[in-house]
């Protein structure tokens, strides 16, 4: 499409639903959605990379689904390489940007649809070799997250590559289907906020009040009795982020079966403990030992103390 055409394309979405906030999308020479924005490309490029990595084929061969789409980047960059992309993105605003990049970029292997992603099935979506879930996960209420890991599992053939935010402390605990998760909740919007006040609020939930972010270990349990056999987690390529800030690339694959080990491989996979935290928080558990050891030091520094004081020796004679 001719520049000044796409320009001119992206100024009238621009002027309907707002300048794009997140996403730097090339739409030709010299034209991309946020000029000057100074994108970080390290998750596009961890994303990408795990993706190539771990496939082991062209991505042109594979049907990808990107959850939660935002303004399109990761589905226009998969689908530039030539893949079947479905993006579901629950804004209008984000979606219609994320549809202009398509129509200029001419990506007729691209569908974008409004939807809530908390609709997710198999029979409705079909299945998918790649499914992306990234800034997402984090936004849902602990009712909705497990039920939609467990949906994820069963649109995905192959791999999924998640990256969310992860509670550093188990502070809650949540209960799904027999099983105890652990995590601390996170406010989306004021409980007076209007529907259209909700919708306005692009780095929130759709609708929700609070969030639930399960600790890394919880999220990791999850996974594998969603059906995900194996679950890694990325440190290069590198990204700048919090260090609550996480990706994984789950596999859906079958479980090994221990042939040296028969009596073992009749168990079933263990699971991820939860982190007894720092030692400080563990000494808590044990409050009348800890404040023990504390009055035992602070009585020996002060005779310490004392002894100089008077010029004599802290050792006994």
């Amino acid at each position: 499409m001719d520049p000044q055409v796409a320009r001119q394309r992206r100024d009238e979405v621009a002027a309907r639903h707002g300048e794009w906030t997140a996403h730097d999308i090339q739409l030709g020479d010299g034209v991309s959605t946020l000029p000057g924005g100074g994108a970080d490309p390290s998750r596009l490029r961890r994303v990408l990379q795990l993706a190539a990595d771990l496939t082991g084929r062209p991505l042109s061969e594979f049907r990808v689904l990107d959850l939660g789409a935002l303004e399109g980047q990761y589905a226009v960059e998969f689908a530039l390489r030539g893949a079947e992309v479905v993006a579901i993105e629950g804004r209008e605003a984000n979606a219609a940007k994320a549809r202009l990049a398509g129509e200029v970029l001419g990506l007729d292997n691209l569908e974008i649809r409004q939807e809530d992603v908390r609709g997710l099935s198999a029979e409705r979506h079909g299945s998918f070799d790649i499914v992306l879930c990234l800034g997402l996960l984090y936004h849902l209420d602990r009712a909705d997250l497990f039920p939609f890991l467990d949906r994820l599992a069963e649109v995905c053939t192959s791999l999924l590559i998640l990256d969310t935010h992860v509670g550093l402390r188990p502070r809650q605990l949540y209960s799904h289907e027999g099983h105890d998760y652990r995590g601390v909740t996170f406010v989306e919007h004021s409980p007076q906020a209007s529907t259209a006040q909700r919708q306005r609020s692009l780095w929130a939930s759709l609708d929700n009040e609070e969030s639930f972010w399960p600790t890394r270990a919880s999220l990791l349990n999850a996974l594998q009795r969603s059906g995900f056999s194996s679950v890694l987690e990325c440190g290069v390529p590198a990204m700048s982020a919090p260090r609550d800030r996480l990706t994984f690339a789950a596999l859906r694959g079958a479980p090994v079966e221990l042939r040296s080990l028969p009596a073992a491989g009749e168990r079933p996979a263990g699971e991820v403990p939860e982190s007894s935290g720092p030692r400080w928080i563990r000494n808590q558990s044990r409050p009348f030992l800890f404040a023990k050891r504390v009055a035992l030091r602070l009585l020996v520094a002060r005779e310490r103390r004392s002894s100089k004081v008077r010029g004599g020796s802290s050792r006994p004679s």
